[in-house]
């Protein structure tokens, strides 16, 4: 269901479920604030005037309000309102299981990539341990540069186990997101994530000459589980310092 710009309905609302609804006018509510419709700090539309824009129930808003806080978007402070939260580079939530080339085409930016290679190799025996490995002990090994229109913004080291891929699959069939090329093989897709961040100061990880060996980068170490609790991916992603923003959603527990 397409979500058109009128007033004051714009979706209906009956037979359809409040949480598509609710996805619907996030989807809308973070276009536009990627289109710096509100600035930096500006408030945003109350729940009222929002529920009276998109057609909805006021829980169908606080349920998309609530999803955009959650990815860093947005601030609501109680008694107050929503405001916009702007980005000098590419922002994600420390809690969002995605791609990134996904969010970075989600933040408005033209994503693409730069291999350096994609190769089978002998899977090491930490990574025999890792992804519990007996007969196939192959694995892919992917080193990339992941850009948004065409500035990089992460060095991207990928390691999956040979089972992972289609029969008669060949390295260089890889291309783009590897999260979206399993999904559409009916390969493993990610159910939860365990995950290490820290700064770094690392030359070994830019394997070009853009830039210098002082770089700073934030290293995101991954390990990807799949629905039966399989692991099947390590990341190993530097994201450029600047040009990559995280954000964490905290909530009091009583």
């Amino acid at each position: 269901m397409e979500i058109e710009h009128r007033s004051p309905s714009v979706l209906p609302s009956t037979n359809v479920h409040r949480q598509g609804l609710a996805a619907q006018v996030k989807e809308d509510l973070r276009a536009r604030l990627i289109s710096n419709e509100w600035a930096d700090g500006e408030k945003l539309p109350t729940e009222s005037e929002l529920v009276e824009y998109y057609g909805v129930s006021r829980p169908t808003v606080r349920e998309a309000l609530k999803s955009l806080e959650s990815e860093g978007r947005i601030l609501t402070q109680q008694g107050r309102g929503s405001f916009a939260i702007g980005y000098s580079g590419i922002g994600a939530g420390m809690q969002e299981l995605k791609s990134i080339t996904s969010t970075v085409r989600e933040m408005g930016h033209v994503p693409s990539m730069i291999y350096h290679h994609r190769v089978w190799r002998e899977a090491t025996p930490e990574e025999v341990e890792k992804f519990d490995l007996s007969d196939d002990q192959i694995v892919l090994d992917i080193q990339r540069k992941l850009l948004a229109d065409g500035i990089a913004v992460c060095y991207n080291y990928d390691v999956l186990p040979r089972w992972v891929f289609p029969s008669g699959f060949e390295p260089a069939h890889l291309e783009g997101s590897v999260f979206g090329f399993l999904r559409e093989h009916g390969g493993p897709t990610p159910k939860r994530a365990l995950a290490r961040i820290k700064p770094v100061v690392q030359p070994d990880v830019v394997w070009d000459s853009e830039f210098p060996p002082d770089q700073l980068f934030l290293s995101l170490d991954q390990l990807h589980y799949d629905k039966r609790g399989r692991p099947f991916m390590h990341t190993q992603a530097y994201f450029v310092d600047g040009r990559f923003n995280f954000t964490v959603m905290r909530t009091a527990t009583s």
